[in-house]
């Protein structure tokens, strides 16, 4: 089982980069860097359990709640479709300890989501759905969301979560380049929301937040259950 770790970004930026650069990967220029940044991300392969407590509401309504992120999301242009895929598994969990549920839903990759169940209501947490996205949990019960674009930007967002509403979230922005057939970091930026935005803070204070454990990405975590069984 393999936990992301940021060293897991900077291996999947630079193999983004270097299939950009096409002289340099025919040649094999920067093989070698890629390869060590990717066992590092290797080495801190662990797993993450997810405690698993009773499924609050019926299939339906996370069915129904599942379809509705298409329909909520059509204004951002996505070129894929919530209401075009069943969910394939779930875990009811508590990430945080409350005593109220949260449920993982995963469809077809890479279709996932997590909501909480408070007063009888499923919330929308968070969501993936493009492949250069992906969703890990650490064992704290603190949810990852990143990856990689196309650009060569990486990014690592976190949510935090308390009495099963978001409490905390943060986001570590980085662009890399290819100069003189190696990767480099041209930036990086490191954001905390407050009660209205996402704003720019120090390193320093974005750790202060920020989980300090390694995460699970969902399909290395075990014990997922069939959402299509009765």
């Amino acid at each position: 089982m393999k936990r992301f770790s940021s060293g897991l970004i900077l291996a999947s930026a630079a193999l983004l980069l270097a299939g950009c650069s096409s002289s340099d990967t025919k040649d094999g220029k920067g093989e070698g860097q890629d390869a060590e940044q990717t066992i590092v991300a290797e080495e801190e392969a662990m797993s993450t359990e997810l405690k698993k407590v009773p499924l609050p509401c019926e299939k339906e309504e996370l069915y129904t709640a599942w379809r509705r992120i298409g329909v909520a999301e059509t204004t951002k242009k996505k070129t894929l479709d919530y209401k075009e895929h069943t969910p394939v598994l779930f875990i009811s969990t508590d990430l945080d300890d409350d005593g109220s549920p949260e449920i993982i839903l995963r469809g077809e990759p890479p279709y996932a989501a997590i909501y909480s169940f408070i007063k009888d209501s499923l919330h929308l947490i968070t969501f993936v759905d493009h492949h250069e996205l992906g969703l890990a949990i650490t064992p704290d019960g603190a949810i990852i969301r990143n990856g990689v674009n196309p650009e060569g930007a990486s990014i690592s967002e976190f949510i935090r979560l308390k009495n099963s509403k978001v409490s905390a979230v943060g986001a570590v922005r980085e662009t890399f380049a290819i100069r003189n057939g190696a990767m480099v970091s041209t930036g990086k930026k490191y954001q905390l929301r407050n009660d209205t935005a996402m704003v720019e803070v120090t390193a320093d204070d974005f750790q202060k937040v920020a989980p300090q454990q390694n995460a699970t990405y969902l399909e290395d975590i075990e014990g997922w259950e069939d959402f299509r069984k009765p």
